[in-house]
Parts: C-alpha cells; sequence; structure tokens
C-alpha cells in the first residue's frame, strides 16, 4: 500500500481550506484517509497552518510521500528539516541536543525571537 501526505479540500464554493491528511494512494482526493494532521487555510495573510509535527515527522519516517505542495508547507514550518535531523541521530552523526540546538537555532531565525 503507497501512502501519501495531500490536502483534503473542504470549505465553502471559491473558499476552501485544506485538511492535511495521510491517505492511500488510491483513495479519491476527499474520500478515505488514515489520519489527519492538520490544517491549511491559504485565504489568511500569511496563510496559516496548524500541523501535528510529531505525527508528520512520524509519517515521513515511516515512508509516506507527501504531494508537491504538501512538501513545501512542510518545509516552511520545518518539518522537513526535523526529519533530517532525526535521520542524522539516527545514523549516528549528530547527538539529541545537538539536533535539538539546530533546529531551535532555525526556529529562532525564522520567526525572529
Amino acid at each position: 500500500m503507497s501512502v501519501k501526505i495531500r490536502l483534503k479540500r473542504i470549505g465553502k464554493k471559491h473558499r476552501p481550506i485544506y485538511h492535511i491528511v495521510v491517505a492511500d494512494s488510491r483513495s479519491p482526493r476527499d474520500g478515505k484517509f488514515i489520519e489527519k494532521l492538520g490544517t491549511y487555510n491559504p485565504h489568511t495573510d500569511p496563510p496559516t497552518t496548524v500541523l501535528k509535527m510529531q505525527n508528520a515527522v512520524l509519517w515521513l519516517m515511516k515512508g509516506a510521500q507527501p504531494t508537491n505542495t504538501v512538501k513545501s508547507i512542510f518545509s516552511k514550518n520545518g518539518v522537513l528539516l526535523k526529519k533530517h535531523l532525526l535521520e542524522g541521530i539516527k545514523k549516528g552523526v549528530l547527538s539529541d541536543e545537538e539536533s535539538n540546538q539546530r533546529f531551535h537555532i532555525w526556529y529562532k531565525k525564522k520567526y525572529r525571537i
């Protein structure tokens, strides 16, 4: 079974809001899904995203393939960076503390904290 992380369209006509879901690649766009990871609203300025980061990273580590749009959303929210750092820990290149430190440095730089 091939698993994809993709957007599920909800909302009114001409005012879509999307759920970020994990689904079997054979299921239709707005059909059955395995787990909801968050929401994406493109109508706010800037677009708002609410994510369960730990679950998203877990699914990526299991091998779920994100669509191009979801990959872009994950990149902007640091999910792909977190996955990359966890793979470094798994391979023994990074320690857990160093990984957390690198992620917090990126987060502070991105959100200017």
